[in-house]
């Protein structure tokens, strides 16, 4: 009996299958394979995890008391918390939902041997010692022991990266995930549900776990910083309004007007519109980014590893060149058309020949092999044209004489060396025999070569991420020397640092750093040289298709799916090509960069309020004096100096490389801006309310309102240069609306405006407009020197 028709006594059970209270007994166990469909967070754990958050139980908790004590509109505030909270929660149950359909075993039913007979159920009905039937088109649903086999050949490069099938005999193992491409088989189940290897990558893939995003832990350590410095802040205003002339209804608004104004109630929200609206574009892309974090994600890689099938080539093999060794052109391209048209089966490689040579002549078939992994050959003998054969070299050239396979060896080791998949065409008189072997008195004809179809955008944008200086690593299950080829036909630097990860047993981190072609990868493998160049300082971008990805993609900062992936490999990748071009890569980057760069100048002028309205609390609340404004008055300065240019900004088009020390910058520009803004601010109060000009507190609120925006204005100005028309448009309509406001009695009586006399304005806008012309003076001077 042949290895192709062999057969092994099962461990368990017997040959009719595990009978009904066999069955029952095991699934009574727990011994089934079912498995576990949950992700980290219920639907109501998300929903608490976003409302019940410090930065909604400040708001919520300032909303309050200004609509228990004070005007309504003065808590207008108080929509922004909605709307960052519906954001958060929509975004994370979004998240939740692929996760849970998440399937890697996509087979509806599978064979299965029991009580004598062969039915077909639910991979999740089976049980540990099942005997399980597979058929060409089966995925393999449980971890197996090989028990019978019938040439069967299972396609494993979801789990192993390697697109070669691989033939299976009995007593060899069959892994879950793995696909049936030809052959029967009976598979004893050794492990089922959760013990099995595919369950521990499924596992990983369901772990809930957001992208790393600088921007939204900039944004953390801002709302961090201040839900600390906000309570002592609270109680020392509340008690110096409570102690002054004010009633308890309006020193507590007061109070809120100032205490409102540390929390960056839009930045929150900004970030994540901004981020959305680069996902909305990048769809029309056809890019999806399941992570509104992953388009800025991206633009702040500086290792990006890929995978050679499927990412640097189609994993569609082309016909490069057929060259005749013995004979005519001609007639060897008929002999390999007369191959493909009467092979029944005929395996990838020679579905391509088929393609690449002229109509098959009409040749009779005498007697004919089939091709099989295992022997790496096929064979047809035609009547009046011999027996031809087509398969490996080093198995046909083994079994010619010395002196015929000469010539064949010496090409085949030349192109060896560049890495190129070859088969070899021989032809011998003698008819093939009944014991399927190779007939005698072969002699070579020629070679076909061949080479994987490389995705026409890959080249380009290798050269786009060399530009960037994002370091490019090909990580692959193949063998090296054939990826380094594929690399270097690409111009990828150092693509002739390879290394067989078969032949390393020690960490990875030693030759991370000065290897760019890892090949014979693990899974496992993948996963650690990513952690390796995240040990190193860099930022990790990888893209996969298949379930051996699934490690690597979740410890990537940033994870991306082809077209041809599973859908497990999608379910977890934070950005999916669905045309799989890969040239959409440097669009994702562009948006990213544009996304970082304009939030951080909005950033900016979130702390830059934050700032101000710290020092106008503690500055307040020491001296005792009324707060220089209302509620509704921080909502117009709000919205004029930070909510309408925010947004505006966001809009901007940039292409700057993205720096580490986001929130850094943003403290170094805001901390100076904010005292600047507060000194102004406090200087014009108290001039108005003293008895140099003896304005009521409601106008000295209004000139203060008055310097706060125009100080604004020119905070604005300094954070958009270099200014371009949009924003000088820009500017001066937020000047327009300010003045309409102040100049509409209605518009002003809403927002609680009250001029002072004549002398009091002239004095507003002198020391106003001076001390921005001094600071700016000062500043211009500084920027000269350095």
């Amino acid at each position: 009996m042949t290895a192709d028709h062999a057969t092994v006594t099962p461990p368990t059970g017997s040959a009719t299958g595990l009978s009904a209270a066999e069955v029952a007994e095991r699934r009574a166990a727990g011994r089934d394979n079912r498995t576990p469909d949950r992700t980290s967070r219920t639907y109501g754990e998300i929903v608490r995890a976003n409302v019940l958050t410090r930065f909604n139980a400040i708001l919520l908790t300032l909303t309050i008391v200004v609509l228990a004590v004070g005007d309504p509109i003065d808590a207008l505030f108080g929509f922004v918390m909605v709307f960052n909270t519906g954001i958060g929660i929509v975004q994370e149950i979004r998240a939740k939902r692929t996760l849970d359909q998440l399937r890697v075993l996509v087979a509806p039913t599978i064979g299965v041997l029991r009580d004598g007979s062969v039915s077909r159920i639910g991979p999740a009905e089976l049980v540990i010692d099942d005997l399980v039937q597979l058929e060409p088109g089966d995925q393999v649903p449980v971890d197996g022991r090989v028990v019978t086999s019938a040439g069967l050949e299972v396609d494993e490069s979801a789990l192993t990266g390697e697109i070669d099938p691989v033939t299976k005999a009995p007593d060899d193992e069959v892994r879950s995930g793995s696909a049936v491409l030809a052959g029967t088989a009976t598979v004893v189940a050794v492990a089922v549900g959760t013990d099995t290897w595919i369950h521990g990558l499924v596992a990983q893939a369901k772990e809930f776990a957001l992208t790393k995003s600088e921007l939204r832990a900039g944004v953390d350590r801002i709302l961090q910083v201040v839900g600390w410095a906000l309570p002592p802040l609270a109680v020392l205003l509340v008690w110096s309004q409570l102690r002054g002339d004010s009633s308890v209804s309006d020193g507590l608004v007061a109070a809120v007007a100032g205490v409102v104004g540390l929390v960056p109630q839009g930045l929150v929200l900004l970030v994540s519109l901004s981020l959305a609206l680069a996902v909305l574009r990048l769809a029309r892309n056809h890019v999806v980014v399941q992570e509104l974090a992953a388009a800025e994600g991206l633009a702040r890689i500086d290792v990006l590893c890929v995978d050679k099938t499927g990412t640097l080539t189609t994993g569609k093999l082309t016909v490069e060149a057929i060259e005749p060794l013995d004979g005519s052109q001609e007639g060897l391209e008929a002999g390999l058309a007369a191959l493909a048209a009467t092979e029944p089966t005929p395996s990838a490689a020679l579905q391509v020949v088929a393609t690449a040579v002229p109509a098959a002549p009409e040749w009779e078939v005498a007697n004919q092999i089939a091709f099989s992994s295992a022997r790496k050959w096929s064979a047809t003998e035609f009547v009046g044209q011999g027996t031809w054969v087509l398969g490996a070299p080093e198995i046909l050239l083994d079994a010619m004489e010395p002196g015929a396979a000469a010539a064949g060896r010496a090409r085949v080791a030349e192109l060896a060396q560049s890495a190129k998949r070859v088969l070899l065409v021989a032809r011998s008189d003698a008819a093939l025999s009944q014991d399927e072997s190779l007939p005698s008195d072969l002699g070579p004809l020629g070679l076909v070569i061949l080479a994987e179809e490389i995705r026409a955008d890959a080249a380009a944008t290798m050269a786009y991420f060399a530009e960037q200086h994002v370091t490019v690593k090909v990580i692959s299950g193949d063998n090296p020397e054939t990826v380094s080829a594929v690399a270097r036909s690409l111009g990828l630097v150092g693509a002739e640092h390879f290394v067989d990860l078969r032949s390393v047993t020690g960490p990875l981190t030693e030759i991370a750093e000065s290897t760019t072609v890892f090949g014979r990868v693990l899974p496992e493998q993948k996963r650690e040289l990513v952690e390796a160049f995240q040990a190193a300082g860099h930022v990790v971008a990888m893209t996969g298709d298949g379930v051996n990805d699934i490690p690597a993609l979740k410890k990537a900062d940033i994870g991306i799916a082809m077209d041809t992936a599973t859908a497990a490999t999608k379910a977890v990748a934070q950005l999916i090509l669905l045309d799989g071009r890969f040239d959409r890569l440097p669009q994702v980057v562009s948006e990213g960069r544009r996304v970082v760069a304009n939030m951080e100048r909005v950033s900016s002028l979130f702390v830059t309020k934050t700032v101000y309205a710290a020092v106008f609390a503690l500055v307040i609340g020491i001296s005792g004096a009324a707060f220089p404004f209302l509620p509704r008055h921080m909502s117009l300065i709000s919205e004029l100096t930070i909510g309408v240019p925010a947004f505006a900004l966001s809009f901007r088009a940039t292409d700057a490389v993205c720096r580490a020390g986001y929130l850094a910058r943003v403290v170094r520009f805001a901390v100076p801006a904010g005292l600047v803004a507060a000194a102004v601010t406090l200087a014009t109060y108290w001039l108005t309310r003293s008895s140099l000009i003896g304005a009521s507190l409601a106008e000295a609120r209004t000139a203060s309102t008055f310097a706060l925006v125009a100080v604004g204005f020119w905070i604005l100005s300094r954070l958009m240069r270099p200014i371009d028309r949009y924003d000088i448009g820009l500017l001066a309509v937020l000047m327009t609306v300010f003045g309409v406001i102040l100049a509409t009695p209605r518009l002003a009586e809403f927002y609680a405006l009250d001029w002072p006399a004549l002398d009091g304005v002239v004095a507003t806008a002198a020391l106003t407009g001076g001390s921005i012309a001094v600071i700016a003076a000062l500043l211009t001077v500084r920027d000269h020197s350095s």
